[in-house]
């Protein structure tokens, strides 16, 4: 209806939403996970999956991770070590996971063939939110870019450094303390983070600065590169300059210059300027309009 009513340019769609294991492991709430409706169960069956199975698998996962942030004594065995457990006796618990991720991009598919049935020529590409660029294994192991790119004009990703700050700490370090993570310090959690996500400890900040200080342009650089890499040229990488985010510390004109040009550095194939507009300040915005326009500038040169 959009595209048959409106003489529109491009689409953009996202859903900021985790999957099942993630929505126990690093819960937003105490919500059980979904979803086993009608639809589900017939498209799991539809892809060799027991939902009975994956139903109790998840039942007993959910129910032992709330168990975990009770004042319950921990299994013997150890608190990751169960965890793994459920997972080895119910293996439909990653299967349903990565359903409800096909199912996510069969949506997307959807709209990308029916957008370019009625416009060939329109612009459409995907919101990749900040979980999962920057902080969500499981959705990075269940897909590439590359393996979303025969449906993506773009992807756009969420990297705004400044907020990643206190949003590691209370997003990702504190509730996996809750859950999975409980025997691990948080500092021993952080390095862990770093690793497996391929940013440098040395430059971003300790358990004691996390609360109050971003990451450094470092982070974008290195995850625009992890991404156009994961494309392999596919798709464009976009990526998502976040300035002046409720949550985040004050951001700094030079920082913002510095992450939009590293960036453009990493070979992205654009910038968007995130979140809200009547958030941004307008030192900010100048920012990144220096730094693109400097980019373009050395692009000629060279």
């Amino acid at each position: 209806d959009m595209f048959n009513s409106y003489d529109l340019d491009g689409f953009q769609w996202g859903a900021e939403r985790m999957g099942p294991l993630m929505n126990i492991i690093l819960p937003w709430n105490d919500n059980p996970p979904t979803c086993f409706c009608q639809h589900c169960i017939e498209r799991g069956r539809a892809s060799n999956i027991d939902p009975l199975r994956a139903r109790e698998g998840y039942r007993l996962l959910f129910e032992y991770v709330q168990k975990l942030m009770t004042d319950a004594p921990k299994p013997p065995e150890g608190v990751f070590t169960v965890f793994l457990r459920h997972l080895l006796r119910y293996p439909e618990i990653l299967s349903w996971e990565y359903l409800y991720r096909q199912s996510r991009e069969d949506i997307q598919k959807g709209m990308y063939d029916t957008i370019k049935s009625i416009k060939p020529d329109a612009i459409v590409g995907w919101h990749v939110d900040h979980q999962p660029s920057s902080w969500d294994m499981v959705y990075r192991a269940e897909m590439s870019y590359e393996e979303m790119a025969p449906y993506s004009d773009y992807i756009k990703l969420i990297l705004y450094h400044e907020v990643l700050g206190p949003r590691i700490r209370s997003w990702y370090l504190d509730r996996f303390k809750k859950t999975i993570f409980s025997e691990i310090s948080l500092e021993q959690s952080l390095e862990l983070y770093y690793a497996l996500f391929g940013y440098d400890r040395n430059v971003e900040p300790g358990v004691d600065k996390l609360s109050g200080e971003g990451f450094s342009p470092d982070y974008v650089y290195r995850e625009t590169k992890r991404s156009v890499a994961s494309a392999n040229g596919k798709t464009k990488i976009y990526a998502g300059i976040g300035i002046d985010v409720p949550g985040s510390p004050p951001d700094d004109p030079e920082t913002v210059y510095q992450a939009t040009k590293r960036a453009l550095q990493a070979d992205a194939g654009g910038i968007v300027i995130s979140r809200e507009y009547e958030e941004m300040r307008v030192p900010n915005l100048e920012a990144i309009g220096r730094a693109v326009k400097d980019w373009e500038m050395m692009s000629d040169v060279k």
